[in-house]
């Protein structure tokens, strides 16, 4: 298998083929997380509640400190320096080792290092100059208080903005939703976001819909705008491409956005957020789509930075997480907001992405435990956006629905006894909309942009057209349902309008 192990590959590598062992001297930097052992490539740690357990990549394979899992050891090219193990571009230099300073922002690790040596002798070769080359540097610039202000202008960290008490920040929850809008997406919705359920400002509490094409209603996506959730775009044919170019980028994103404008009534303004279809994030072609778009936000980025747990961020400057899936922007893309996918810890001590990748429980229990457990992260530390990226299908599951259920109704309860009395779901936009202006808790009922007293900009959809264009790629009938003029063909990349 050429080139890097693929993402899931390797973590169904690390549930089922890696050997514990103990490793209680290890002091763990975080209470959650996975890193690497200081003298071994192969092995690592993972650290749950302060407490490192051993773990071992399988032959063959070596720990990346920057992927916080295992890799081909070609790609990782782990040395010795001093004793200590060191993966040049992922680990700090090891103590006691010079570096070649160059400019501030600019160093070379030291030429012992073979995989540089071979950069050094094919540059030479290709150029003829004989100096030492320079480390390449991103366009976009480090992100420092003096470049990157409020409130346009965010990096990347665990600090709250506008240097604000824990204490006084109202939690938000992002619950976002992914993939097609059936009639089983909309059940679900319509059985947990129920008018009864309220944020403390008295507003129904809201979600995110990242919308895929294939097989939605679109009546049923006109529905969900109208009672208040967020919809985004995930794309049209889902077809996975690694390298996708700049127009690739817009003929799927932009194209679902015109979609979802002509047949579910939404104004293309407000569908301004996008999520790459399996978090296969796009690099500078995906983010210079969004800029060139007008879009406000991606949430495609998993983010392992979770103790304390990441706040959202703008990608004026370079990011200040690990890139765990490439590639990542190295560009500067001014006003694009990254609604990062701050990874989650399964009871097993397993990262996932998504609710639905983490490990499955066996009871109703497990599941409140799991979603309170990660909850409680960001509520205890620093407040962050709390982050639930689930699909429909998980759902199917009866005590998922109950164990879900229960936590809304924990962390909602207006009782006495009531422990959470400052939680708010939000949909995407709105959480941007209070890193630009934050309020405390104690301001956050009177929020302006949390209130529901708007009238929808799009009516219901109470009679939809019962549509059966024709569908050229499968040669099929196929059908759909809108509440605008029924399309001749099924709308696809390059014929959105189904002419």
């Amino acid at each position: 298998m050429d080139g890097v192990f693929g993402f899931w590959t390797i973590l169904v590598l690390l549930l089922f083929g890696t050997q514990l062992t103990s490793g209680a001297t290890f002091e763990c930097p975080s209470r959650f997380g996975y890193f690497p052992d200081k003298t071994e490539c192969a092995k690592y740690y993972i650290c749950n509640f302060g407490f490192g357990v051993q773990q071992e990549c399988p032959n063959g394979l070596q720990f990346s400190t920057r992927l916080r899992n295992c890799d081909w050891a070609r790609n990782i090219n782990c040395t010795q320096y001093n004793g200590y193990a060191y993966r040049e571009g992922e680990d700090n230099l090891p103590p006691d080792t010079t570096e070649v300073s160059t400019t501030p922002e600019l160093f070379i690790f030291p030429l012992n290092n073979t995989r540089f040596t071979q950069i050094f002798a094919q540059t030479t070769q290709r150029t003829g100059i004989t100096k030492k080359p320079k480390l390449q540097i991103c366009p976009a610039p480090l992100c420092t208080k003096s470049n990157c202000q409020a409130p346009g202008c965010r990096c990347g960290s665990a600090d709250p903005p506008n240097v604000m008490d824990p204490d006084d920040i109202p939690q938000m929850i992002l619950v976002t939703f992914e993939n097609a809008i059936t009639d089983w997406a909309m059940s679900v919705s319509e059985n947990t976001f129920t008018d009864a359920r309220k944020n403390p400002n008295n507003c129904p509490i809201r979600a995110t819909y990242f919308v895929s094409h294939e097989w939605t209603d679109y009546s049923n996506v006109q529905n969900l705008l109208t009672k208040g959730h967020e919809i985004a775009v995930l794309g049209i044919s889902l077809e996975f491409k690694n390298n996708r170019s700049l127009e690739s980028w817009e003929a799927e994103t932009q194209g679902q956005r015109k979609i979802l404008s002509k047949f579910a009534n939404i104004p293309m303004t407000d569908i301004v957020g996008m999520r790459a279809p399996y978090l296969s994030i796009g690099g500078d072609n995906q983010f210079m789509m969004l800029y060139n778009n007008e879009f406000l936000y991606d949430s495609s980025m998993p983010v392992f930075e979770s103790e304390p747990p990441f706040f959202p961020f703008t990608l004026d400057c370079r990011i200040n997480n690990d890139c765990m899936i490439d590639p990542c922007p190295n560009n500067s893309f001014p006003g694009i907001w990254e609604m990062p996918i701050v990874m989650w810890n399964d009871l097993s001590g397993s990262r996932c992405n998504m609710v639905d990748q983490c490990t499955d429980a066996e009871n109703y229990q497990e599941v409140y435990e799991l979603l309170m457990s990660n909850f409680e992260r960001h509520y205890t530390t620093n407040r962050a956006p709390f982050n639930i990226f689930v699909s429909a299908g998980w759902f199917a599951k009866e005590m998922n629905q109950r164990a879900f259920r229960g936590f809304l109704d924990t962390v909602l309860d207006k009782t006495d006894q009531a422990k959470y009395r400052d939680v708010y779901f939000v949909t995407m936009s709105q959480a941007i909309q209070w890193m630009k202006t934050p309020v405390t808790r104690f301001n956050a009922k009177t929020f302006k942009p949390w209130q529901c007293t708007d009238t929808p900009k799009t009516p219901p959809c109470t009679k939809p057209n019962q549509c059966t264009p024709w569908f050229e790629k499968n040669k099929e009938i196929r059908p759909f349902k809108t509440c605008r003029e029924c399309p001749k063909n099924y709308p696809w990349v390059g014929n959105e309008d189904g002419h």
